[in-house]
């Protein structure tokens, strides 16, 4: 859904800036005005991801499945990264989950079936 207001955000900025009347200056500068918008508008996925309150033996848990699913390359530390992040996102598109990072609920579920 934000993805589709963030394009809705550039859509709109691109057709103000291409108005009657404007000059190149004026569309250019309500051109990035739009971009700003639409890149506020994304949600940081990865900062939200990397405050939450895993503890090490679950992260440790999520590197081993991962590196078992050939999802996560790194080294089985405990510690939580954005390369972590980015695999249990991968993981959690291919189970129809929310890819949102967070090692919780039905996420921590599935990969302790994976054997983590």
């Amino acid at each position: 859904m934000h993805r589709f207001a963030a394009g809705t955000v550039l859509l709109l900025g691109l057709l103000a800036a291409g108005g009657a009347g404007c000059d190149e200056a004026e569309r250019e500068r309500r051109a990035r005005e739009a971009a700003e918008q639409m890149k506020e508008s994304i949600p940081d996925v990865h900062a939200h991801a990397l405050e939450q309150q895993a503890t090490a033996a679950e992260i440790e848990l999520a590197q081993r499945a991962l590196a078992k699913e050939k999802e996560y390359m790194g080294p089985v530390d405990g510690k939580l990264d954005r390369v972590l992040i980015n695999a249990v996102q991968a993981f959690q598109r291919r189970h129809g989950l929310e890819d949102n990072g967070i090692l919780a609920g039905r996420t921590l579920e599935l990969l302790r079936a994976v054997g983590g």
